[in-house]
Order: structure tokens, then sequence, then C-alpha cells
């Protein structure tokens, strides 16, 4: 729970009501990233149980530890997307030099 209460203009009801009551898909609320979590365990130190996320990383850069996600086991590779973003400046070398050539 936080303990703010976010306001947003409403453009049908033409006011600024609480955030709940604005008729949008999508809330400022949704823009923020928050620090509350599920109830985690420390992998460091099993007797400790965080629900802020910055607290739970304050204690791991205190241990030396670092944080990895899973992204490398779900087959992330950062020469892909090198690959593919020359590709793409290839491609656009190749078509302005066709512009130029045909005019």
């Amino acid at each position: 729970m936080t303990k703010y209460k976010l306001y947003q203009y409403c453009h049908k009801q033409k006011k600024v009501v609480p955030i709940e009551e604005v008729h949008r898909e999508r809330y400022a609320r949704d823009l923020f990233i928050q620090d509350e979590m599920e109830p985690t365990r420390n992998p460091l130190n099993p007797n400790e149980v965080f629900t802020s996320k910055s607290k739970l990383r304050q204690r791991y850069k205190e241990a030396g530890a670092v944080e990895v996600g899973d992204a490398y086991e779900r087959g992330y590779n950062p020469e892909r997307r090198a690959d593919e973003q020359q590709k793409a400046v290839n491609k656009q070398i190749m078509q302005q030099l066709r512009e130029r050539i045909n005019g």
C-alpha cells in the first residue's frame, strides 16, 4: 500500500480526480516503477524477507553481490541486436545510394 494518493486530470469529467476515477485505459501510476513487491526471501540471508526492491538491492550491494536477471537463460543474445542494427544501417545506406544513382 502506498501512503500517497495520486490524482490525475480526467478529460471526460473535466476536472482533477483520484486516479481510480479517471476514465482511461492507462493511468499515470502505470508510468512509475513501484518499489513494492511481493514478500521475497533474501537468498544471501534466508532469515530476511523484503517487500521493498530498493532495500533488497541495498543488501545485495552491501554484501558485494551482483543481481542478474534470467535474460540469458531465456535466450538473450546481445550480439543479435547489434547484427540487426548493422543490417538496418546497411539497408538505409544502400537505399540512399540507389536514390542518388537513379536521380
